[in-house]
């Protein structure tokens, strides 16, 4: 079931809600939480009832062991506290082993169903095998439950889970709005949610903002986002396919993904904030205008904050982070650091995309993003403090690094190299990517348009026409010099009606465009 669904947006949502607050109203809080989580587990299944058991598999197991895992913590505790007198009781598996057992369940089930042909091709390709592929299809969510669930496991190890009911539990990780595509939930800023009866009552103001946040999301995704899908679906299809573009051809199909994929997810993530708003709950931003960036570290700051905080929790700090404190006393302290700090960017850069899915392109995408944070930190070891001596030298006031051309080159290094990367997030397969490369580079030959209104014309071959280039434009406008959904939720008080009203206008806007539309297009994070 898509958010952009009339069965969503006319029947799924106003009963799950309707009934939800009326239960809170009578006081069955208890059973408010059961019937959304029950209504979530519908929302999963609708799609295909098959993984269901899968998921509360998950769900089950993992509360399960977290259990055993604060009893053998609450035991390890008791047996060091009274092994001087003799006292305190040895759990029969340690918090360490539980904690190995649960990862390893998890990453299995993980790597089963998103890597498993993968890796099968990949065999095939490299030992000239012939085993069958599986062909299974990947369980939506999978991806976004499984690494919410291990970081609450990861916490339960280290002592820190504060709340375990195990029906605020479920509902931490199906709860509707985010269990598809994220944001990462964290148990610490959730359950307590779940638990406090503040929450329970109908908030008018939470129920506006939610539904101000659902209607700029719906607009988003219905009316910009796949407007973008039907020109770069074309012009990637033709080079999958072994042709090669033009090169006014190629830019616009990489752009239009570019901002397909911003706009896509970007409407994703303010419909699942402003869901969890109207039930009073709220979900952490994930989204906060990447394009805007002037490096690489800037926009992995901005861009899937969720995924960026949990890697940066659970991966990069217990790699060392950037206090590599286990090299303190070495001579060569502050290089070894150093190179260590550029090997744990390395490595959760290169997880990212593995994580995204499983394909070369990916591996190539999150290898070069990675690179690009070396790159980045290197930059900042050599030349930053070269920059501010030399300021301080010529007793300037700033440094070449705060001129507006200066933001200016880093905007624009930065912008293209997301927007040539994003061509292996997004083909198929890799001779696809190297055809819109040399397409977009002239390494084949080269054809722009001599005159502006000669310009659709050069976008024949990827359905484009006129309304492309003007879509291109706006797309730079709104990601650049427009205030995104949270910074215009902050001023939502001060002019409640013309932003009632502009929602109401969007919000229409995209009924029309769901009316007319031949097919709906699903959210492209749902694919991962």
């Amino acid at each position: 079931m898509l958010f952009s669904s009339y069965i969503f947006i006319f029947a799924f949502l106003p009963v799950v809600f309707c009934v939800y607050f009326i239960l809170n109203h009578k006081g069955f809080y208890r059973a408010s939480i059961v019937w959304l989580t029950f209504a979530s587990l519908f929302f999963y299944s609708y799609w295909n009832i098959i993984y269901l058991p899968l998921l509360l598999l998950s769900i089950s197991f993992n509360y399960i062991i977290s259990g055993f895992m604060l009893k053998a913590q609450s035991k390890e505790s008791n047996l060091h506290l009274h092994k001087c007198g003799g006292g305190g009781v040895k759990p029969f598996f340690s918090n360490k082993v539980l904690l190995c057992v649960a990862l390893i369940f998890n990453l299995l089930l993980l790597c089963f169903f998103k890597y498993m042909d993968f890796f099968i091709d990949s065999t095939n390709l490299i030992f000239h095998s012939h085993f069958d592929l599986l062909h299974i299809a990947l369980p939506l969510g999978i991806s976004f439950f499984t690494i919410t669930q291990i970081a609450f496991l990861i916490d339960c190890f280290h002592g820190v889970v504060k709340e375990r009911n195990p029906i605020n539990y479920a509902l931490f990780v199906t709860f509707f709005p985010h269990l598809i595509a994220g944001p990462i939930l964290h148990h610490k800023e959730m359950m307590l949610q779940f638990a406090d009866t503040n929450n329970k009552i109908l908030n008018y103001k939470n129920l506006s903002l939610g539904l101000f946040l659902f209607a700029i999301g719906l607009f988003k995704k219905v009316v910009i986002a796949d407007s973008f899908a039907k020109w770069a679906n074309a012009g990637f299809s033709a080079v999958e396919n072994g042709e090669i573009l033009n090169i006014f051809s190629s830019w616009v199909t990489s752009l239009s993904y570019t901002f397909q994929l911003y706009f896509d997810f970007s409407g994703y993530c303010d419909m699942a904030v402003g869901l969890g708003l109207m039930f009073n709950i709220k979900l952490p931003i994930n989204f906060n205008s990447p394009y805007k960036a002037l490096n690489i570290t800037d926009f992995w700051r901005r861009w899937h904050i969720t995924l960026g905080r949990f890697l940066k929790a659970y991966l990069y700090i217990p790699l060392g982070g950037n206090q590599n404190n286990a090299y303190k006393q070495s001579k060569n302290y502050n290089l070894v650091n150093k190179i260590l700090t550029l090997r744990n960017l390395f490595i959760v850069a290169f997880i990212s995309g593995v994580w995204h899915g499983a394909g070369f392109g990916f591996i190539i995408w999150g290898t070069l993003h990675g690179l690009a944070m070396l790159t980045h930190r290197i930059y900042m070891y050599v030349l930053e403090p070269f920059n501010d001596k030399y300021a301080n030298k010529l007793e300037v006031k700033h440094s070449f690094r705060e001129t507006r051309f200066y933001k200016i080159l880093c905007w624009f290094i930065t912008f293209n190299f997301i927007n040539i990367t994003w061509v292996f997030f997004r083909a198929e397969n890799l001779q696809g990517a190297v055809n819109l490369l040399k397409g977009m580079f002239g390494i084949v030959w080269v054809e722009l348009p001599t005159k502006w209104y000669m310009a659709s014309s050069a976008l024949h071959d990827i359905q484009g026409h006129d309304k492309t280039l003007v879509f291109l434009l706006l797309g730079f406008l709104i990601c650049l010099c427009c205030r995104n959904s949270m910074q215009i939720l902050e001023r939502f008080d001060k002019r409640i009606y013309l932003f009632s009203f502009f929602a109401s206008l969007m919000f229409a806007c995209a009924m029309f465009y769901l009316l007319v539309a031949e097919s709906l297009p699903e959210f492209i994070y749902f694919n991962f």
